[in-house]
């Protein structure tokens, strides 16, 4: 399960010891944690980067120290992966406001919180703060997001475009579009992940390298039609690729997806069939975003993630996303806006609550269920059907599964 920093998970010794109950209580055998979110650290050893200011506690109190701890002592041992936002750093943070420089610009100049991945500096900058992590925690593994370009127009620093017109003899300004500078820019990502993957086999190999990746829309029927995917040509991140080459050890696909939608159920099961039969299969964990979804959607979604494709492959194993949004009833998205709440099909809102606090009590309380469905029988109310009874899909302690080697 993904644990992201804009919420509870981590921040007080409080909250991570309610983490790792529920984790237990979902029979749940890893945690992708956010410890970099904006150019933050909620970690003390070797940050180049301010500690994060929502942290609760002494100043002596080390947020994923804290939770390794309880983690790996736990039984079943809970393996801890540390997520960190790779070349988005938001436009409040130290490094965004002391490097104008690094901003990353579209092509008509706009900004908004990215570093350019290929500038040089800003490389080194960022795998700097990946290896202080792997090297000065045991982690299980690093997770990168963000590792890609916000878009095909984005790129256009003074730095990269002199770069690039150096390297390849071009005289005009490409259009975001052009195939050699598409390309060019997604070979800067590619360089950064590969890099980073070489340094941690030498320097600490235990240590997992993996990534969150673009599902944007319809799947890839073929290897042949990767090229045409949002990820290749939109945010120019290449992660069939890095798997096929061994530049990650896992890949996390977001198949982030409303199975009560018919369109978006398609997009997700012709992802999911193209990553259970990519031939990598054994090194990708699909994600899925369970804050979109009914907690019984979000069963099922899992289960077709953990079913044999028809050809009889399967992937590694599911990711869900959040820890902090487990359903619709818990994503205060939708419980904070009438708007979107009334373009649900089932409405999930009752008694009347209208007050901030109440709805996020109410939210929190989804939440904490649904830890619960994941590992035992259990049922929830819902407005327009009454009682929903939902089956597990973790009935025992989820055991780490052996990457390939």
């Amino acid at each position: 399960m993904w644990v992201d920093a804009f919420n509870d998970g981590i921040k007080s010794r409080a909250q991570v010891e309610k983490l790792i109950a529920d984790a237990h209580r979902g029979n749940l055998n890893a945690l992708i944690v956010q410890v970099r979110k904006r150019g933050d650290a909620y970690f003390n050893r070797s940050s180049v980067e301010p500690r994060a200011v929502d942290i609760k506690g002494s100043r002596g109190f080390d947020p994923l120290g804290y939770l390794i701890q309880l983690a790996h002592a736990s039984r079943p041992r809970i393996e801890v992966h540390a997520w960190l936002n790779t070349f988005f750093a938001g436009q409040e943070s130290g490094v965004y406001r002391k490097h104008g420089d690094w901003v990353n610009l579209t092509n008509d100049g706009a900004t908004g919180g990215y570093l350019d991945p290929a500038i040089p500096d800003v490389q080194t900058y960022t795998h700097k703060i990946f290896m202080n992590v792997a090297l000065n925690y045991d982690v299980d593994g690093v997770h990168m997001d963000f590792v890609r370009y916000p878009g095909a127009t984005w790129g256009y620093t003074a730095a990269s475009l002199a770069q690039y017109k150096h390297e390849t003899g071009a005289s005009a300004t490409p259009a975001p579009e052009d195939p050699r500078w598409q390309a060019w820019r997604r070979d800067r990502v590619t360089a950064f992940v590969r890099d980073l993957h070489a340094d941690l086999q030498q320097q600490k190999p235990s240590v997992k390298l993996s990534a969150a990746l673009i599902c944007f829309g319809g799947g890839p029927a073929s290897a042949a039609d990767w090229v045409y995917t949002s990820a290749y040509r939109s945010v120019l991140q290449d992660w069939r690729g890095w798997l096929a080459n061994g530049y990650i050890d896992f890949g996390v696909p977001m198949n982030y997806d409303s199975d009560w939608i018919g369109r978006e159920q398609g997009w997700f099961d012709r992802w999911l069939n193209f990553e259970k039969d990519s031939g990598f299969a054994n090194r990708v964990v699909t994600g899925m975003g369970a804050f979109l979804n009914y907690p019984d959607d979000s069963l099922a979604q899992i289960r077709r993630v953990l079913a044999p494709s028809a050809r009889g492959n399967h992937v590694m194993g599911v990711a869900i996303y959040s820890y902090a949004a487990t359903s619709v009833y818990g994503n205060y998205d939708f419980y904070n806006s009438t708007d979107l709440s009334s373009g649900l099909p089932r409405q999930p809102y009752a008694g009347g609550i209208a007050t901030p606090a109440g709805l996020e009590q109410r939210g929190q309380a989804f939440n904490d269920s649904f830890m619960t469905q994941l590992s035992q029988p259990a049922d929830y109310t819902d407005v327009q059907l009454g009682v929903v009874h939902t089956q597990p899909v973790f009935t025992q302690p989820a055991q780490v599964p052996q990457l390939p080697a």
